[in-house]
């Protein structure tokens, strides 16, 4: 199963975020979405029998928050790295973009939960963003 630092790109509508060089993914800073979808498990009473039906069993998609550092060396990159990383995410408000992670798998997703760029200091700001994936993974 991939991880928060197996990210790579994520593809959207509004323009492509390549992770590992401008916009660097910290684990510590992410939560969810990856290996977190609790599994639906459908069980009814048998009528006037003992036991219960079992139905199909199924993986819950997943949600969660991606974060790290916008690694840049003047001010302006900074402001065009963090608006390149919006344009992206308001693109996938409403369809669906792609996730992709070193090794070839992808997780299809959509922008949740806001996007915040905390100041860690001077010009270095962090980022923090929410996805939604109907998909399990």
């Amino acid at each position: 199963m991939p991880g928060y630092s197996d990210i790579t790109t994520l593809v959207t509508g509004g323009g492509t975020i390549t992770f590992g060089t401008t916009y660097l993914i910290d684990p510590q800073r992410c939560s969810g979405l990856i290996g977190t979808g609790r599994v639906r498990n459908p069980v009814d009473d048998r009528g006037q029998q003992s036991g219960f039906l079992l139905h199909d069993f199924f993986e819950e998609g997943g949600r969660g928050v991606v974060g790290g550092v916008i690694d840049v060396a003047s001010t302006a990159a900074r402001d065009t790295a963090e608006t390149n990383l919006k344009t992206a995410l308001r693109s996938i408000l409403t369809t669906t973009g792609t996730l992709n992670f070193s090794g070839g798998s992808s997780l299809a997703v959509q922008w949740e939960l806001g996007c915040d760029f905390p100041v860690w200091s001077g010009i270095v700001h962090g980022f923090l963003f929410g996805l939604v994936s109907a998909d399990a993974l």
